[in-house]
């Protein structure tokens, strides 16, 4: 027996020497290091400056291309012309042959069907799109690293209530044992009392347990190593005052679900416009301004300079292509629908989780009101059963069923507790409200 009083003993106090030497990490911390470290949110991040960096007017063909081009050769043969009759023939070894040319070319497209206009739309919707699954990223890590916050603020009560429950029992046991040894409690009592404390004990432990295993998991959301300690505040603020209906509207306008369903109706309409524009005509321009000097060692021209300004109009009109084009027009249609669909769908789930979860937010803050009330209910009724035990009026048993309802009240309303925050957190989630409510930007 007195090694179960000494694990759980020494346990306890080894939590509380960690909490006195951590700092305390308030929820605001928590949420700035999960921003600069969570992994998800970095990646999602560098996802969208690609695309935004891929969302430019040359990207979409919309500039000219300009290239600058140069060339040299140099040749040492030996050569032998054989010319007609009444030119001399020549016959030479080591002979130089020199080129040399340069040009500055420009390609632009003046018109395809306006399908240049339709990729820098649609280059600035995929950005737009990235952005939103960034802010799905936040949002999703966000609500993940604030539930296991709670959780870990909950188990810490859990921990105190288990160890309130744990002294009380080695306070029972401790009499037991008095009053054994003077006569006033038989055996019977005394192995009660241990049965009950080598339970709480366990049940303290495991507590323990739960308490460690969730830190870690905070901890690797926040981009910490898993073992660092951590210790967070227990107090748990609920939302007041919250309107459904609004809620519902809230969700229509900036629920990042819907949004990002829109936005890809957006882009299947861009992406049916592109596919239109091959049917047009393409017409391209090229010009360009060169150099070239040419030296020969032999022959009968020795050399060459030109330079000059080049330039001209390609028209290319598509006649047929084993209806390619046909095929692809028809797809992004029949996407841009689908799309559309998709969004129906959204809206109409939206509104869904956002109605759900108001009923499942409201019927747990007043499950926390009547855990509340039974707490109290459940305190007085264990101070008076204490009492009457201690005064040799009720049986051991009856106090430990008092000691265990007062337990079960305490951890019924720290879990109906942190169950109202997790409902009211889905609800800001649903809504669309989270990172406003948080103060944070995607």
């Amino acid at each position: 027996m007195r090694t179960w009083r000494n694990i759980a003993t020494s346990l306890a106090l080894g939590a509380c020497g960690v909490a006195a030497a951590q700092d305390t990490l308030s929820l605001d911390q928590a949420i700035r290091l999960a921003l600069a470290n969570e992994h998800g949110i970095r990646i999602a991040r560098n996802e969208a400056a690609v695309a935004q960096a891929q969302a430019t007017a040359g990207n979409a063909g919309l500039l000219p291309r300009l290239d600058a081009t140069g060339r040299g050769t140099y040749s040492n043969q030996d050569t032998k012309l054989d010319f007609a009759e009444g030119i001399a023939d020549v016959e030479r070894n080591g002979v130089v042959n020199t080129a040399f040319s340069g040009q500055v070319g420009l390609a632009y497209t003046l018109f395809n069907g306006m399908g240049n206009f339709a990729t820098l739309e649609r280059n600035r919707l995929a950005a737009d799109i990235a952005d939103l699954r960034t802010r799905a990223q936040v949002e999703g890590t966000l609500s993940q690293v604030i539930a296991l916050y709670y959780a870990l603020a909950a188990l810490d009560q859990d921990v105190a209530i288990t160890q309130r429950i744990l002294d009380i029992s080695n306070d029972r046991y401790a009499r037991q044992e008095g009053r054994a040894l003077l006569g006033g409690a038989g055996r019977l009592d005394v192995l009660n009392a241990a049965v009950d404390l080598q339970a709480d004990s366990t049940s303290h432990l495991l507590a323990l347990q739960r308490r460690e295993r969730t830190a870690r998991d905070l901890n690797v959301l926040l981009g910490r190593a898993p073992a660092e300690p951590v210790v967070v505040q227990r107090r748990v603020d609920h939302a007041q005052g919250l309107s459904e209906e609004k809620l519902v509207q809230d969700a229509l306008a900036g629920n990042v679900q819907l949004a990002s369903a829109t936005a890809q109706v957006r882009a299947a309409e861009v992406d049916e416009r592109i596919a239109s524009s091959f049917r047009w005509p393409r017409l391209d321009l090229n010009a360009n301004y060169g150099i070239s000097d040419q030296k020969n060692g032999v022959g009968l021209v020795l050399g060459t300079y030109t330079q000059g300004l080049n330039g001209g109009l390609t028209l290319s009109v598509p006649l047929f292509d084993g209806g390619r084009i046909s095929t692809q027009v028809e797809q992004a249609r029949l996407r841009a629908e689908s799309a559309q669909l998709a969004e129906e769908q959204a809206r109409i789930q939206v509104e869904r989780d956002v109605r759900n979860a108001y009923t499942t937010w409201s019927a747990q803050r007043e499950v926390l009101r009547i855990q509340k009330d039974a707490v109290r209910t459940a305190t007085l009724n264990f101070e008076r059963t204490r009492e009457l035990f201690q005064s040799g009026q009720l049986t051991g048993l009856q106090f430990r069923q008092a000691q265990l309802d007062m337990a079960n009240a305490e951890r019924q309303a720290v879990v109906a507790g942190f169950d109202t925050k997790v409902a009211e957190l889905t609800l800001l989630l649903a809504s669309g409200g989270l990172l406003p409510a948080l103060g944070v930007r995607p």
